[in-house]
């Protein structure tokens, strides 16, 4: 169950950078489009971190005493924004460009996100 989780932990980080990568590869120019792997990037880390969940519940019922339950409140918040980042990601998906609103508002979810993740124990 180690390894699993392990594997899922770097399945969601990477897939968290590829956001955040793939953003501010628009960021020096002056008409930004919304990169198509932003939205299969978005997919990825919502799977692994239901995954995620998933393995910590499942170690907490068989070890209490060497696994803690994820905060869910913190969970929810994540699972809120990142939801927010796929229909902002949908909805903008088939333009030829997006507003540097929108392009600012992905990367500023992306980074709360990130820092909500900080706040797990």
């Amino acid at each position: 169950m180690k390894i699993a989780e392990t594997i899922f932990i770097i399945i969601h980080l990477l897939s968290i950078a590829g956001i955040v990568i793939l953003l501010l590869t628009q960021a020096g120019k002056a008409q930004k489009v919304l990169p198509k792997g932003l939205v299969h990037s978005a997919l990825t880390a919502l799977v692994a971190g239901l995954a995620l969940v998933g393995i910590r519940d499942a170690q907490h019922h068989k070890h209490p005493a060497d696994y803690a339950v994820y905060n869910y409140g913190t969970i929810g918040a994540k699972l809120v924004v990142l939801i927010i980042i796929l229909v902002f990601a949908f909805k903008h998906s088939k333009a030829e460009s997006i507003s540097r609103a929108t392009w600012a508002t992905l990367l500023g979810l992306t980074v709360i996100n990130i820092g909500l993740a900080g706040t797990l124990k």
